[in-house]
């Protein structure tokens, strides 16, 4: 009898951690909400309008505000807010971001409950890729941003000191990189944080081992890079990967170099005009201002680092 009794209450707290929504703050506190409690919430209706394919979706959702609602909850300050799905879907904003727009938890469409009570996290006015179903938990952060690196190497030159490999399971029929093999030439650490940026300035921040452990840097036959990782899913793989940081290194594309101009934004780096490149060669080393080096990127042909400074 008294082990029924253990399963049953193991069973319990099972049910409720699946159908909880996990809410971790700042000092690494979790706190956990009953998705059934959630849908008990006085609900709002809000109607969306999306165009995919040519094709304009009008959608009518039942749901409460989110961002008013964590307000009320005094998690305390953060300076990131991370959303997961049960799938390990994320999105990531400054607290900044957060604050400026709507958010919403939506429990219904057209009236209809979602099943098993699942939450579906919506931003009226951002793309329909920062939004979430089945979102299982939300991380408040409190740390410095990422620091600007401090070493930079071509990505084509980088990657021809790795052995390509033809066979990357589980993935078939591409060639390219496992990330646990060449992480460890940009940074000696047992852990990672890894950010990439995509030429269309889709960008991801992501942690080695928990989401790219078993992940590849795919090499398509046009020669841009692709982002597979069997932790995640397909909607997070970045295509044509243009600059990837892991920790205080990056590997960048000779022609997007002025897409630094854009992950000084997201990173808070101090950029300023009296930067200046200075960029390693085999037989010389150049230093050149910020705005020079952005304005003729042939400067770096050749090089086989860089710092900026």
């Amino acid at each position: 009898m008294t082990r029924i009794w253990i399963l049953m209450f193991i069973l319990s707290i099972a049910t409720v951690s699946v159908n909880a929504l996990e809410i971790i703050d700042y000092r690494g506190i979790s706190k956990q909400f009953d998705n059934a409690d959630l849908y008990k919430l006085d609900r709002q209706e809000l109607k969306t309008s999306r165009e995919k394919d040519g094709i304009v979706r009008l959608n009518n959702w039942q749901g409460f505000r989110f961002d008013l609602w964590l307000k009320r909850q005094s998690f305390g300050e953060y300076n990131n807010i991370r959303f997961e799905s049960d799938d390990r879907y994320l999105v990531s904003l400054s607290r900044a971001e957060f604050e400026a727009i709507e958010s919403w938890i939506v429990v219904a469409q057209d009236g209809v409950p979602f099943e098993d009570n699942s939450l579906r996290l919506i931003f009226p006015s951002l793309r329909e890729m920062l939004w979430i179903s089945n979102l299982k938990r939300i991380v408040l952060e409190n740390f410095v941003p990422m620091p600007r690196p401090t070493k930079f190497m071509l990505m084509k030159t980088f990657l021809a000191t790795q052995k390509l490999q033809t066979e990357l399971k589980p993935f078939v029929d591409i060639e390219g990189y496992y990330f646990r093999d060449f992480l460890p030439a940009m940074s000696k650490t047992d852990t990672h944080k890894v950010i990439l940026c995509s030429r269309d300035d889709l960008k991801q921040n992501l942690d080695f081992p928990f989401h790219l452990e078993g992940a590849v840097l795919e090499k398509t036959k046009d020669g841009t890079y692709n982002l597979k990782s069997p932790q995640i899913p397909g909607g997070m793989w970045v295509k044509d990967i243009t600059y990837l940081q892991c920790d205080d290194t990056a590997i960048i594309e000779q022609s997007c170099i002025n897409s630094l101009i854009n992950m000084h934004k997201l990173l808070s780096w101090e950029v300023s005009p009296e930067l200046e490149f200075t960029i390693h060669k085999a037989d010389e080393v150049l230093r050149i201002g910020f705005a020079d080096a952005l304005a003729e990127p042939q400067v770096f042909e050749g090089a086989l680092y860089f710092e900026l400074n």
